[in-house]
């Protein structure tokens, strides 16, 4: 039995990384100074004791029943493409042909979809910079669905090393592979670099669509695995946490190269 659980943050509690990296099915959005947030929950109880007291959330918290029904099947017939310059994604097969690349994500409870201004950010900011430079050693930390691996991957045509903490990602990973025969994206299961895997390895790509303070947890680490003249590409983050993490990745001689928003949301290009 599903409920939607719903209630609102401010901008400090939606910092806390705690509240939209806990729960898997959230959604969010900007109302005038607040967040509004909604999670799909089979277990609606403990769902709303974690809120109220592991996250420490004074607000007031609505829950409505959901019908019974399949909520990635509903999900699907609503889905439209999502278009950057190169790419056509969407959830299941089109019967129509594009001429841009295509890559098939289908709805699951790992992140990436393309569909979050995040994800389609950070697309539009790989684009960008491969137009501009050949990269053979590419990471994307916090794959998710594997969404930007497999960008990278298309455009590249390398080997990319994508990572999570998440099972679900991995599964999701594996299947999204077959899906789009890609074979030369690589999972490896971790939380930030903690693998004996990334021993003495540099990359001359990282990408990182997660949310500012993992970003800032990982920013002396993005500086080691980077090559010299290396880039990485962050999103996750606000328009208004745009210099915070620039000054945050001064300090770690990562130099901010460009930057791109959409409402509230920011990607942005770092070089070391």
């Amino acid at each position: 039995m599903l409920h939607k659980i719903s209630f609102y943050v401010n901008e400090k509690q939606l910092k806390q990384k705690k509240i939209l990296n806990f729960f898997k099915n959230l959604v969010f959005e900007k109302k005038k100074k607040n967040w509004k947030i909604q999670i799909i929950s089979s277990d609606y109880l403990r769902d709303l004791n974690l809120l109220k007291y592991f996250l420490k959330i004074k607000t007031k918290i609505k829950v409505d029943f959901l019908k019974d029904k399949n909520w990635v099947l509903a999900v699907k017939k609503k889905d439209k493409p999502v278009l950057t310059n190169l790419f056509t994604i969407f959830q299941s097969k089109l019967s129509k042909t594009f001429t841009k690349n295509f890559i098939q994500i289908p709805a699951s409870t790992a992140f990436g979809t393309g569909k979050h201004y995040s994800t389609f950010l950070t697309i539009k900011n790989i684009e960008w910079l491969m137009k501009k430079k050949k990269f053979f050693k590419s990471l994307d930390l916090g794959a998710g669905t594997g969404l930007l691996a497999f960008v990278i991957n298309k455009i590249c045509k390398k080997n990319v090393v994508a990572t999570d903490i998440d099972l679900d990602s991995e599964k999701c990973v594996k299947i999204n592979k077959k899906i789009n025969e890609i074979n030369n994206v690589f999972f490896v299961k971790c939380k930030n670099f903690n693998s004996i895997y990334f021993k003495g390895k540099k990359f001359d790509l990282i990408v990182s669509n997660i949310l500012l303070l993992p970003l800032k947890k990982n920013s002396r680490n993005f500086s080691q695995y980077l090559s010299s003249g290396g880039f990485i590409i962050i999103s996750g983050i606000l328009k208004t946490q745009i210099n915070d993490i620039t000054s945050y990745f001064m300090k770690f001689n990562l130099k901010l190269v460009k930057s791109i928003y959409i409402n509230e949301w920011a990607s942005m290009i770092f070089k070391k």
